[in-house]
Order: structure tokens, then C-alpha cells, then sequence
């Protein structure tokens, strides 16, 4: 079940999974609505001991073309997918639909299980179907086009560090349109 995101010049394998469309009460805190495992073992609500989990929010600072709304895709990479597009391996991945990210403000919490600690950097990028083109029934074919918004640091994927088990905090900012 993987999907290929692809972010001008990457791929961006993820595993989608489903979860209800009810609001995070607390966005900062996220529920089990937008918490994934991974596939690797040990549930949603507690990593297995020696591996992590990483969570926050996703918010956006880019003006959006569309309504703001739509699928959020989450990926962790083992390298920047951008600049290793050929050899960039998933490690961890969320799925979060129907995100309405329109007000001012707004957040939406997500958690990505199973994540192998390592003293290295991950990649994680994210972005939002805002135009709602992914084909739900190829989610091999998913990734962002013009109109949706991604979240880049200038030409590389923003970095995070998971150097122990346990949790991790990493907010994400969709700061960017795709303009093609």
C-alpha cells in the first residue's frame, strides 16, 4: 500500500490509513483519530520500547489557492527525498483526512509510530490535497500538484532528530504552494 508523493523532483512514498473526521479536542495533543502505526508493531497508542514516535501539528503559513482543506499526507525519510529522490527510503508515514486548515490559526495534530531512533536527521515532508485531485482508489499515484500546499525549508525537506525511543515533538508548517 505504498503511495508515491511527488514533490517536484521526488518521490514520497506513504501508507494510507483511515481515521474518523472528528475534531482533535486538543490539537496540540493528538488523539487516536490521527494517530498511525506504522505497521512495525507495538499499536498506535504507545511506541514499542525501543522505537519513537513523532508528533505535533500541522498548520500553514502560505496564503491557500483552494479552500484550505482536504487530505494531509505526512512522511518521514531516512535521507532529504528531494536531493536523494532515488535512494530516499520511508520510515514512517500518517494520513490525516478531511483537514479543514482555512481559519486563521488553525492546527490539526498527527503522530507517526514506530520510528527507529538514530542519532542522524530524518526528512519529513507534508502536504495538503487543497484541490482534492488525489485518486483515493490509486493511492499509489497520490502526491502534490499546482494549487496544493507542501511543507519545504527553501530546496530540501525540513529536518527532524529522533535520537532516542519514546516521544518526539516536531510541528509542521505547509509554507509552501505548489505552483505547477
Amino acid at each position: 500500500m505504498l503511495t508515491c508523493l511527488r514533490l517536484a523532483l521526488c518521490t514520497f512514498p506513504i501508507i494510507a490509513c483511515s481515521t474518523d473526521s472528528a475534531p482533535d479536542p486538543d490539537p496540540a495533543t493528538p488523539d487516536a483519530a490521527t494517530t498511525i502505526d506504522s505497521g512495525s508493531g507495538g499499536g498506535a497508542d504507545a511506541p514499542p520500547s525501543s522505537a519513537a514516535r513523532l508528533s505535533g501539528v500541522v498548520r500553514r503559513s502560505a496564503a491557500p489557492q483552494g479552500d484550505a482543506a482536504g487530505n494531509v499526507y505526512i512522511a518521514l525519510f531516512d535521507r532529504d527525498p528531494i536531493a536523494n529522490m532515488d535512494t530516499a527510503v520511508v520510515v514512517g508515514n500518517a494520513l490525516l483526512p478531511g483537514v479543514d486548515l482555512a481559519a486563521a490559526g488553525a492546527t490539526v495534530g498527527y503522530v507517526v509510530g514506530d520510528v527507529p531512533p538514530r542519532a542522524d536527521a530524518y526528512f519529513v515532508i507534508a502536504f495538503l490535497d487543497d484541490n482534492g485531485n488525489v485518486d483515493q482508489n490509486n493511492p499509489d499515484a497520490a502526491g502534490p500538484d499546482r494549487g496544493d500546499l507542501v511543507s519545504l525549508m527553501g530546496v530540501s525537506a525540513p529536518r527532524v532528530t529522533v535520537a532516542t525511543a519514546g516521544d518526539h515533538n516536531h510541528d509542521i508548517d505547509l509554507n509552501l504552494v505548489m505552483p505547477f
